[in-house]
């Protein structure tokens, strides 16, 4: 799979959908840029009607500024995938709290935007350097200034 948008529909075909991919090109905001393709190996599985299991894994590198000194640093992303996926339409219907569902119109599901919330909820909150770049001091904690210390002495 490269550039092209993926789509298939869910509710038709046998099961389990086994996938090797390769993305080129990936449409997230706030993170660092794709240095290479993102490669995926997913396998979804029906559970029950309109109810599906996808488990893999995924790799991709980003380059990325590092919060502390601004130097661009590679990130690299090696997860794995355990998630359910279910119609968008019981969305707000969905009382299984269940932490890791995908909601997407099954019959048009794009495996793009699988892959692409995956790497969104597993990117890193900080970017930093491997080694200590800048010194993080700690802030010491100063007293009070207290003008009527003297008086209550």
């Amino acid at each position: 799979m490269s550039k092209k948008v993926k789509t298939f529909n869910l509710r038709e075909g046998a099961f389990p959908i086994k996938m090797d991919l390769i993305l080129e090109d990936i449409d997230l905001q706030d993170i660092g840029q794709l240095k290479d393709s993102i490669y995926g190996s997913i396998e979804i599985s029906l559970i029950s009607k309109d109810l599906f299991r996808c488990e893999g894994s995924i790799n991709a590198a980003f380059i990325d500024k590092c919060q502390s000194c601004l130097k661009n640093i590679e990130v690299s992303l090696n997860f794995l995938s355990n998630l359910v996926i279910k119609d968008k339409d019981l969305m707000m219907d969905d009382d299984s709290n269940q932490d890791q569902t995908h909601y997407q119109d099954l019959e048009y599901f794009d495996i793009t935007q699988l892959i692409q919330e995956e790497v969104s909820l597993n990117y890193p909150n900080f970017v930093r350097c491997e080694d200590i770049c800048l010194e993080i001091k700690s802030i010491e904690k100063e007293e009070k200034n207290l003008p009527f210390k003297k008086i209550r002495d």
